[in-house]
């Protein structure tokens, strides 16, 4: 285990991210910040927020602002709208920094993420308790560039509700769903799709699994040069579920060297999806499953993954 009062470790995939390595660092001193905890919208290009406790919802609306070294308690007050602990959906955002912080909302809630939008690097985080971890769309007006930076984050346990005004069957939560864009690489990280019930409700009939550790879908733009290499990935539904939404097109996304767990929800007879993929003939992934090219392997055998019931990877459509 690395000691997070040490400098931060280096290179990424080399070593696999947890709460010893991600979040703020150990024996950091933290000053109170907007404790009403309020909206905070961030307009000012260049701010740094960094070693603070920040009591509400993040709202980026600036370029080339830094959050780093703090905890990140979200808003007290039921969202209207999908958001984040930090939203960076403006087209105003450019070029965020999230580093080193503790996401964890005090106030979970279904329309909560952890942080959502396009042109952010986030980095080091420890995101747990929210709706989904990450959320990643294109930047409006920007011709589909989403220019995201996902490396190195511990993402775990979240918040499944029973009502969800967007799915009759509660919230379907995943530690990262990416809905379109170009430009995204997620290098590095630890992604446990299980999750936990919020006040009031009940865990869904997949218990403490989640729904997806990484949802790819081009639903809100076409995708293109997404890489997915070196991470980490276990729980949920599936720990990674490629599927082409609304535009039908995944092929410029690259699936290469992950180890996968084997703690899956279990759809009957130890038929598990570690690897998901709507349609064998359309959904191609560099990397996944090509003959003398797949380089995805189980976490505890290191066997490589290959197509089959309960071998690693597995189509909706064959």
């Amino acid at each position: 285990m690395v000691d997070r009062s040490a400098p931060p470790p280096t290179g990424l995939g080399s070593y696999k991210p947890s709460a010893a390595t991600s979040g703020v660092p150990a024996g950091m001193h933290l000053t109170p910040y907007n404790i009403a905890g309020g909206d905070l919208i961030i307009a000012q290009d260049g701010t740094v927020l960094d070693g603070l406790d920040v009591y509400g919802d993040i709202q980026v609306r600036a370029k080339n602002v830094i959050i780093r070294r703090s905890y990140l308690h979200g808003g007290k007050a039921l969202p209207s709208s999908n958001t984040g602990v930090v939203d960076a959906n403006s087209a105003s955002n450019v070029n965020l920094l999230v580093e080193d912080c503790t996401i964890i909302p005090d106030h979970p809630a279904y329309y909560r993420d952890g942080i959502v939008g396009h042109e952010y690097t986030a980095r080091r985080n420890e995101i747990s308790h929210s709706n989904d971890g990450l959320g990643i769309f294109a930047r409006p007006g920007s011709n589909g560039l989403a220019n995201v930076t996902v490396e190195a984050n511990y993402i775990h346990t979240l918040t499944h509700w029973s009502v969800d005004p967007a799915h009759v069957d509660g919230t379907h939560n995943d530690c990262i769903q990416i809905q379109g864009g170009a430009n995204i690489l997620i290098v590095g990280n630890t992604i446990v799709a299980d999750s936990t019930e919020g006040p009031g409700s009940v865990l869904s009939v997949r218990g403490n699994h989640a729904a997806q550790g990484i949802l790819v879908q081009s639903n809100m733009s076409l995708l293109s040069n997404v890489v997915i290499d070196k991470n980490w990935l276990d729980n949920g539904s599936a720990s990674l579920y490629l599927h082409p939404g609304s535009f039908s097109d995944l092929s410029p996304t690259s699936v290469t060297n992950n180890r996968l767990g084997r703690n899956q929800y279990d759809y009957g007879n130890g038929s598990k999806y570690a690897v998901r993929v709507y349609s064998k003939a359309v959904d191609v992934a560099p990397g996944l499953d090509q003959p003398g090219n797949t380089t995805n392997r189980s976490e505890d055998t290191g066997e490589l993954l290959v197509e089959g019931r309960n071998l690693g990877i597995r189509y909706d459509v064959p």
